[in-house]
């Protein structure tokens, strides 16, 4: 967890002036009308604000100081808040009972009725004590719980409660000394202030004041990013879409199987139709060749010699010409 940053972080917001300056009139206004039930309304909107802050830092957003919208919102988250706590300290009413007992009866004259009131006044301030621990150990659990789900009743879930509280103890004694610390260096900031007095009481203390909410915000903000109450569950606004994994197919188990009693009936597949025989082409007629003598050039003519007079017959003389 980063510690440190939690007492700086606000200021690494590019609009962290103007969001200060909103929150700072808020508080003053609380303080000045503090005596009238009205002035709780602001401080309530701080309260709705603080818890919109865990939610961006559980979330992981980069800067997680929010924007002063949602006034009804902010209002109703406060409320939650306060109405919150209030349950959890109802407790120390109960017991506020023998501490006044016990008081009265140690004023007494009687000797035996001091003991008793002494012994109600340990026990009434012990249960007191230890109430009042085990509900500040809460305190960051309730307020993640709240921002994660924005559900009044999930304040009061103490199973969950106490196993975020538990799993993660170390991280939330640390928060809570820490938030002690901002608190303290709040109230010498404000001291200081009253120096100068107008100073002090406009801008000093309101500014201490919202400051130490912030710090105590960013710091139980981590936790539930540590502790993994993100985006992944429901009542938050996650940064990105998340695809739910696909189911996983379930087993084949031998149950699956159908029993010997059961008739199995068996569809036969239907027969393909046959294949069409492949058309015949019949083949193309060639083109009549030409004969060899067609192609030959013809042939000359044979003369033959005159046939040779047999041997022994006499020559027949020439016939002259005529004249």
């Amino acid at each position: 967890m980063a510690y440190g940053k939690a007492f700086t972080f606000m200021f690494e917001d590019p609009n962290w002036v103007r969001k200060l300056v909103i929150g700072t009139l808020l508080v003053l206004i609380g303080i000045f009308l503090s005596w009238l039930l009205i002035g709780f309304i602001p401080l309530l909107i701080v309260g709705g604000y603080t818890l919109d802050l865990i939610r961006n830092v559980v979330n992981r957003q980069r800067h997680p100081l929010p924007e002063w919208e949602d006034w009804g919102g902010m209002l109703v988250r406060g409320i939650k808040v306060a109405a919150a706590f209030v349950i959890w300290f109802l407790p120390l009413i109960v017991v506020a009972i023998p501490l006044a007992i016990g008081g009265n009866l140690t004023e007494s004259n009687s000797g035996g009725a001091q003991a008793v009131g002494a012994l109600l006044l340990t026990c009434g301030t012990c249960l007191s004590l230890l109430w009042g621990l085990f509900v500040t150990l809460l305190s960051p659990a309730i307020l993640i719980r709240l921002a994660a789900f924005e559900r009044f009743a999930s304040a009061f879930e103490v199973g969950a409660l106490w196993s975020l509280t538990r799993d993660h103890i170390g991280p939330v004694i640390i928060a809570l000394l820490l938030t002690w610390v901002a608190s303290l260096i709040a109230g010498i900031a404000g001291m200081l202030g009253l120096v100068f007095c107008i100073v002090g009481v406009l801008i000093t203390i309101p500014l201490a004041s919202l400051w130490q909410y912030l710090v105590m915000g960013h710091l139980f903000g981590q936790i539930g990013a540590e502790a993994g109450y993100g985006p992944s569950l429901r009542g938050l606004e996650p940064l990105e879409p998340i695809v739910p994994p696909s189911p996983a197919p379930e087993p084949f188990m031998a149950e699956d199987l159908p029993s010997v009693a059961e008739p199995v009936v068996i569809v036969p597949a239907a027969e393909p139709p046959p294949p069409e025989p492949p058309a015949v082409v019949p083949p193309a007629e060639p083109p009549p060749s030409e004969t060899l003598a067609e192609l030959l050039p013809p042939e000359p003519p044979i003369e033959l010699p005159p046939p040779e007079p047999p041997a022994g017959s006499p020559e027949e003389p020439p016939v002259p010409p005529a004249a």
